[in-house]
């Protein structure tokens, strides 16, 4: 705290300094405060970092004991050329798939323009989607989809043409080409299949619906391969056709996402051959989970362990060193790790494969482990429990992962001491409010009476001057 000085050509005594001294006796009881304060929030942050650890390890238990995280699936193909292939729940087996041919959509080119801009004309196209016989010569309407009619505007060019099927929004999109020749406007479906295939009528403003000229150079067959107008079906609308494991089978995207129940097939190309597809458990993404728990853990158990710990060598003590709460929370996770539910060879981590060390700290034996993932049910028990009548009781991951909602909820051990400590910080904050007031007038009032005690004292010091010079 700032103390002011009084300067004086009669000064008789040092006001700043008296005074300043004076303070600092004053300020024993604000400074006590403040290093109290700082041992709070120093406690209050060691809690937050606490807070923070739990609910990581909360997260990591949750991984461990949700049902669709031990039915997680992983399928590799032996040819991604050919296929890619990914599981998701469930799924296993191996299967020999051959791909015969992709689904494809149907697309058609009119006949050649000398440039963009090339006026065209005017009138109507209609576009109706439906399906193409597997032969690719019938075609039917599909009645759930009405057909979509679109004016062209007269002296339209053959840009603008493209612009209003693109705005349309009937399944088929426009683009201009050129193919050396000139400019053609090629028409394609949205999406790949036999019930994607289309075709186009027209109307056009000239009166000549079937001609090269004006709107007509734009009508569509899904049968045909040429039309009069000289148009020509570039390629017709397929699905895709494969066997797996000698079944015939189609789709109409290259996406094929029902035919293996849990897993995704992505045709590339056709095959010459068997492109064999594995689908198993993926071990990979269950161990990557059980890592995650356990440096979890480990990292709770040692942040626990460090702010509770009183260091004999150092004369040093952890933050929470003595508190209860902090010491119960530590011992109840260590416990929670050891518990065995008795009965199976997991029954407990310790006899799936983990080891405890003297600290509590977890590590895993990952020849053990690993020998466990080719078979997950096992651990899935170990961390989720068994589930009987619907209700599912035990579980490592489940059991601790309760535990945790109850130390970190609203009326947690966590939060009541958080909120009991930032409590105390307020409280002490405002009596060192009051205290610093009450300084800043003891200060003054202190500057006050010294400086006039120095003034008197300047006063008789000049009258015992005045008095010895008339001797």
């Amino acid at each position: 705290m700032a103390v002011s000085s009084v300067t004086s050509g009669g000064s008789m005594i040092d006001v700043a300094g008296i005074v300043s001294q004076l303070m600092t006796i004053e300020q024993q009881p604000l400074q006590k405060l403040q290093t109290e304060l700082s041992g709070l929030q120093t406690k209050i942050s060691a809690w937050g970092r606490v807070q923070s650890a739990l609910s990581t390890l909360q997260d990591a238990s949750k991984a461990l004991y949700q049902t669709d995280g031990w039915t997680a699936s992983k399928a590799v193909s032996g040819d991604d050329a050919t296929v890619t292939a990914s599981g998701s729940s469930g799924a296993s087996g191996s299967y020999s798939l051959t791909v015969e041919a992709l689904a494809r959509s149907q697309s058609v080119a009119s006949r050649t323009f000398a440039a963009s801009d090339t006026v065209v004309g005017g009138g109507t196209l209609t576009i109706q989607l439906g399906t193409l016989s597997a032969n690719g010569t019938a075609f039917t309407a599909d009645p759930a989809r009405a057909a979509v009619d679109i004016t062209i505007a007269g002296g339209s060019t053959l840009a603008e043409v493209r612009n209003a099927i693109n705005s349309a929004n009937a399944g088929v999109t426009a683009s201009i080409m050129d193919d050396g020749t000139g400019k053609r406007l090629m028409l394609t479906s949205l999406e790949t299949g036999l019930a994607q295939a289309f075709e186009i009528a027209v109307a056009d403003s000239d009166g000549d619906n079937t001609d090269t000229a004006g709107l007509s150079a734009f009508a569509a067959s899904a049968t045909a391969a040429t039309g009069t107008n000289g148009s020509q079906r570039t390629q017709i609308a397929a699905d895709a056709r494969f066997t797996i494991n000698g079944l015939a089978a189609t789709a109409s995207s290259n996406r094929v996402t029902e035919t293996i129940d849990g897993v995704t097939l992505e045709l590339k190309k056709v095959s010459a051959t068997p492109v064999t597809v594995d689908v198993a458990s993926d071990q990979t993404k269950h161990r990557e989970k059980i890592d995650a728990f356990v440096t979890a853990y480990n990292a709770v158990n040692k942040l626990l362990g460090d702010q509770t710990r009183y260091d004999a060598a150092t004369k040093t003590a952890g933050t929470l060193q003595g508190n209860s709460t902090a010491v119960r929370l530590h011992q109840q996770l260590r416990a929670a790790v050891r518990s065995d539910a008795g009965g199976t060879d997991t029954s407990s981590l310790s006899m799936a494969g983990f080891s405890i060390g003297r600290d509590g700290s977890l590590s895993i034996d990952s020849e053990k482990i690993d020998a466990l993932l080719a078979d997950p049910s096992r651990l899935k028990t170990l961390f989720g429990g068994t589930t009987v009548g619907g209700v599912t009781t035990g579980g490592i991951a489940r059991s601790l992962s309760q535990q945790l909602s109850q130390v970190l909820g609203v009326d947690g051990a966590i939060t009541s001491t958080t909120e009991s400590l930032q409590k105390q910080r307020t409280g002490i904050e405002d009596r060192q409010t009051r205290i610093e007031d009450r300084l800043e007038e003891v200060e003054a009032r202190l500057t006050r009476q010294y400086s006039a005690l120095d003034a008197n004292l300047a006063r008789i010091s000049g009258s015992f001057s005045a008095i010895q010079n008339l001797l």
